[in-house]
């Protein structure tokens, strides 16, 4: 019978990781205006409300990517989570049936 070996620190280590980075680009995110504000800023061309615009959808899909991308890590660091769970059980389980009863 084969022994699987499992490493639980580098399973933590990668959560840890990546729930690290997943705060990092929610924080990224979270810079982001949500609209730009007055065209004025832009000077008096006659583009300028609409280079306004432009930036506010800019800044508005960029924002909702880094929260985007939060999410998703978070849904990995979820997975890691239960994947460490899932092998705690299983050695868990293999040591009381390897155990002699008593």
């Amino acid at each position: 019978m084969a022994v699987s070996q499992f490493n639980s620190e580098a399973l933590e280590q990668c959560r840890t990781t990546i729930s690290g980075q997943a705060s990092q680009f929610g924080a990224i995110g979270d810079g982001f205006p949500n609209q730009c504000g007055n065209p004025s800023i832009f000077g008096r061309l006659d583009g300028s409300a609409g280079l306004s615009s432009a930036v506010d959808k800019f800044t508005a899909l960029v924002g909702a990517e880094f929260a985007a991308a939060e999410s998703l890590m978070g849904k990995v660091e979820r997975a890691l989570d239960a994947v460490q769970q899932s092998v705690q059980q299983a050695e868990d389980s293999a040591v009381r049936t390897m155990t002699p009863a008593g």
